[in-house]
């Protein structure tokens, strides 16, 4: 029986372009399907358009390489480690984010925003990757920034 996030075939997802946001977005996610690879993870990270910005043992923040619309900043906190879903996160994890959240919100001088996440099964989720990430996300002045769950 297939389990959730396999493909047929019994292959993990690693990427879902059904929820791309753009054409070209798609084709990169269906590029990395095709690899079978998880972008996100350390030795497969040559899709990311952007440098990394800070990393500590568990966690990097860099830019988003398909910001949403509307978006002033937006940011990714990446788990080191391939991890899927919240109940793989660690007090230690924690932790780490919000440093890192911390550390982009002094450093670019934000004045306000968002950190969300999605987890688990991206049929269930909306996300493109499954490899667990926070968005932190600031609208531009008077924008609303739609951010698809499901």
């Amino acid at each position: 029986m297939k389990k959730r996030g396999e493909k047929k075939g019994g292959q993990k997802r690693v990427v879902n372009p059904r929820f791309a946001k753009s054409e070209g977005y798609r084709k990169v996610l269906e590029n990395i399907a095709a690899e079978g690879k998880c972008p996100f993870c350390k030795d497969n990270f040559k899709y990311h358009k952007h440098p990394i910005l800070n990393e500590d043992g568990k966690w990097i923040l860099t830019r988003c390489s398909w910001p949403y619309e509307n978006i002033e900043e937006h940011f990714l906190v990446i788990s080191k480690t391939h991890k899927e879903h919240f109940l793989d996160l660690s007090q230690s994890d924690l932790k780490s984010v919000r440093a890192m959240v911390n550390w982009g919100i002094k450093e670019f001088g934000l004045k306000g925003g968002a950190l969300a996440l999605r987890f688990g099964d991206t049929e269930h989720t909306g996300a493109t990757v499954c490899h667990l990430h926070f968005h932190l996300i600031v609208p531009q002045t008077s924008k609303t920034v739609n951010f698809p769950i499901g």
